[in-house]
């Protein structure tokens, strides 16, 4: 029975495999054009600072992520008088969420993701479903469902909870990230 119920595991990976045909490229350019909204909005943040205070500029960075191969992205680096604090693209293929930008100051690091708006915290990211009928532990992503996504700052709690992205959450990131 075992060699049988192996037959039908590869039948229906093959099935699988036809049915979840990727645009690998089309999912780098929507991470990308995301990407460069985060950049347009930090930027509408800092405004009123710039040029006196605050400046910031651009760097292509290479990233290498499974199926999507190496691509440039941008690296924002946010120069405060001595400090600078970089805004790091990580990447699209991630569990939950369609992106990672790691905030990086002299004194820690902070996280921004691109969510499902109705995601509070971590937990909301993936749902796990036990299947009792053979008891099989499933779990499904929130990628898999519509969403309207939307970029996101993870607390450095124990419990990980996302707060919307906005002026005032994101300048008291900067000066955590920076020892302000």
């Amino acid at each position: 029975m075992g060699t049988q119920d192996f037959a039908k595991f590869v039948a229906s990976q093959q099935e699988a495999h036809v049915k979840a045909e990727m645009d690998w490229a089309g999912l780098r350019d929507e991470w990308l054009k995301n990407l460069d909204s985060l950049y347009q909005k930090v930027g509408g943040f800092l405004q009123e600072y710039i040029p006196d205070s605050i400046s910031y500029r651009f760097a292509k960075i290479e990233l290498n992520e499974p199926n999507i191969g190496r691509y440039l992205a941008k690296r924002m680096d946010i120069k405060i008088g001595r400090q600078r604090v970089c805004l790091f693209p990580v990447g699209t293929l991630l569990i939950g969420c369609r992106g990672r930008v790691d905030v990086v100051g002299s004194a820690g690091r902070g996280q921004i993701l691109l969510v499902d708006a109705k995601a509070r915290g971590a937990s909301d990211l993936i749902q796990v479903r036990i299947n009792t009928k053979d008891s099989a532990l499933t779990t499904t992503s929130p990628q898999n469902l519509p969403a309207s996504w939307v970029w996101k700052i993870v607390t450095n709690g124990a419990q990980k909870r996302f707060v919307d992205l906005e002026k005032e959450s994101f300048t008291a990131l900067l000066m955590e990230v920076a020892n302000a």
